[in-house]
C-alpha cells in the first residue's frame, strides 16, 4: 500500500515539474515577443497569453497609442500575427490587440 501511494505521489510530482517548466518556458517567450516588437518597431508592449490544457488559445498584446497612433489596423494585425507565430510557434484561436492611453505620472 505504502508502495503505490509512493508512486502515486511520484508521479504527481514528475507530472508538476513538467508544467512549471511550460509555464516557465512560456513566460520566457512572452518577453522574447516584447523584445522582438521592441527591437524591430521600437514600440513598446505588454503580451499576456492563456493556455488551457497545455494549448495555447489567446494572446493578447498591448500597445501604447502614441507608439502606434500612424499604423492601420491591418498592419498592426500583420504585426502582431508575425510576432506570435515566429515566438511561440504555434497559432492560438484568437490574438487580442489593445491599443491603451497610457498616462505619465508627471503631467
Amino acid at each position: 500500500m505504502i508502495r503505490m501511494l509512493f508512486l502515486a505521489l511520484a508521479t504527481i510530482l514528475l507530472v508538476a515539474c513538467d508544467a512549471v517548466d511550460d509555464m516557465k518556458g512560456m513566460f520566457e517567450k512572452q518577453e522574447l515577443a516584447q523584445a522582438a516588437i521592441k527591437e524591430k518597431y521600437g514600440w513598446d508592449s505588454q503580451l499576456g497569453f492563456s493556455i488551457d490544457n497545455g494549448v495555447l488559445t489567446q494572446v493578447t498584446v498591448v500597445l501604447d497609442v502614441n507608439d502606434v497612433r500612424g499604423e492601420t489596423v491591418k498592419n498592426l494585425e500583420v504585426i502582431t500575427k508575425e510576432v506570435v507565430s515566429e515566438v511561440f510557434k504555434s497559432k492560438p484561436k484568437a490574438i487580442y490587440i489593445q491599443i491603451a492611453s497610457i498616462s505619465n505620472s508627471g503631467s
